[in-house]
């Protein structure tokens, strides 16, 4: 769901259709945002291969993981 993202992914100095982009990605996939303001990378949560992407593995510390 594409939200208002101030000043993140609208903003007058910024040319790209970054909303365009971001919703491309949150309509086929668990969830999507970008990294930091005026773009950077877009982290896309997925069961499936992303094209163009890569696989980020995250470590939970055993103590905090909830079952």
């Amino acid at each position: 769901m594409l939200g208002d993202y101030p000043n993140t992914v609208r903003h007058a100095t910024i040319h790209l259709d970054l909303m365009g982009i971001l919703g491309y990605y949150q309509d086929r996939y668990a969830g999507a945002m970008y990294s930091g303001c005026g773009g950077g990378y877009i982290y896309v949560v997925s069961e499936e291969a992303v094209p163009g992407g890569f696989q980020v593995k995250v470590r939970i510390d055993e103590k905090r993981r909830q079952t």
